[in-house]
């Protein structure tokens, strides 16, 4: 589709050709689904639950959700797909079923329940950028001296922000010299989408090779910094450390070894240890000892015996007792039987207070299996949960 006209103003979109369209859920308050069409090369990336980019009014550029893939043309001119900007579908078709009901149920739009039900991270920001368009010619004589600068700036750097052309003009207002760059149909203006998350990464240490692959060749490693005592030190931490855990951090040899990071740098240069950045969870884990169940009592027992007969046939159940009559101890059972199963338990809890006694007897029981969300977990630590619970990892 080539603009002309009133709409040389919109992004530059390539010819359709695929006959693929995708039914796209906006973070709008809009009461329908919008249609796209699917270029070639995001044939494969593109399905349902993935979010895409794509442009809605002249310029304007969103991430939506891919709702539906189909091939059924619309009587109406539609647009492509920008990009695809997950791997991965960030919500399966039964999340997708569960916010159509909800929209039903509630009388709001998709796209506002997308947008409560996604943490914020996932929500993304978006920044112009300006680049030179298809229709670029470079004869460019009749361009003001401003226009002709960014120009060449842009032959060079192929893409800036709105705030780079600020810079590269030494100006604070732009709009005309843009305007005059659009009119002429020199410059193509899209928007880079980016994410808000960023993941957390941790310094850590391992051997270089050959000790990697042949510890036998340690002794080696420790006449080669025997002069050097703090050297000596760090890598005894390094090997006992490495001895009780498969990854060890490099703030764990200056704790254990009274190091600092110009020692691991000199043993990095004698070819015996590397630093690296590892991703690591902001959730935390439980790094105490597990301990065993507790036995139920006869009365639990047979509650529990009630409970699994009535679970039969009913899909929610109530187990009334009054406070210290042993219900927490048929949770346990029952959280950990559908853990056995490789499935996931919610446990809700009134009030933030109560949280920690919980928690701590639950840790007890399941280890790192335990994940705790609540509203003053920061974002990141919501988009991590988030990712753990929609791999399938069991977690209570």
């Amino acid at each position: 589709m080539q603009p002309s006209g009133s709409a040389s103003r919109e992004l530059f979109h390539p010819v359709q050709t695929t006959g693929t369209y995708a039914s796209v859920i906006l973070p709008l308050a809009l009461p329908k689904l919008f249609t796209y069409y699917v270029p070639e090369e995001w044939l494969d990336a593109a399905r349902p639950g993935v979010r895409v980019e794509v442009q809605f009014g002249k310029r304007k550029i969103y991430a939506g959700l891919l709702r539906e893939i189909h091939h059924r043309k619309p009587d109406y001119p539609t647009k492509p797909l920008l990009s695809v900007l997950d791997e991965q579908p960030l919500v399966g078709e039964r999340h997708l079923a569960f916010w159509e009901w909800i929209a039903e149920y509630y009388c709001c739009t998709l796209g506002e329940v997308l947008d409560a039900a996604l943490p914020a991270p996932f929500k993304l920001s978006s920044r112009r950028k300006i680049s030179l368009s298809p229709f670029f010619d470079r004869h460019f004589e009749e361009l003001s001296e401003a226009a002709h600068l960014l120009v060449q700036a842009l032959q060079i750097q192929k893409e800036v922000s709105i705030d780079e052309v600020r810079k590269i003009l030494n100006r604070k207002t732009v709009g005309k010299v843009l305007e005059e760059l659009f009119d002429k149909r020199l410059i193509y203006m899209s928007e880079e989408v980016r994410e808000k998350y960023r993941p957390r990464m941790v310094r850590c240490v391992r051997l270089q090779e050959p000790y990697r692959s042949q510890p036998e060749l340690l002794s080696e490693a420790f006449e080669r910094c025997a002069r050097s005592l703090k050297q000596t030190e760090a890598l005894m931490a390094f090997v006992q450390l490495s001895k009780e855990q498969q990854v060890v951090r490099c703030q764990e040899i200056y704790d254990r070894a009274g190091a600092d990071s110009a020692v691991l740098r000199a043993l990095e240069k004698k070819g015996i240890l590397e630093r690296y950045e590892k991703q690591s969870s902001r959730l935390g884990g439980y790094e105490e000892e597990l301990v065993e169940v507790p036995e139920m009592s006869e009365q639990q027992k047979r509650a529990l015996a009630e409970l699994e007969r009535a679970f039969e046939q009913k899909d929610v159940v109530l187990l009334h007792g009054v406070t210290g009559s042993g219900k927490t101890r048929l949770y346990v059972e029952l959280i950990k039987k559908t853990l056995n199963r490789g499935r996931q338990v919610l446990y809700l809890l009134p009030e933030v207070g109560l949280t920690t006694q919980i928690v701590q007897r639950l840790q007890q029981l399941f280890g790192d299996q335990v994940a705790v969300y609540h509203h003053r977990l920061n974002q990141n630590e919501r988009v991590e949960m988030w990712r753990a619970v929609a791999e399938g990892q069991p977690v209570v």
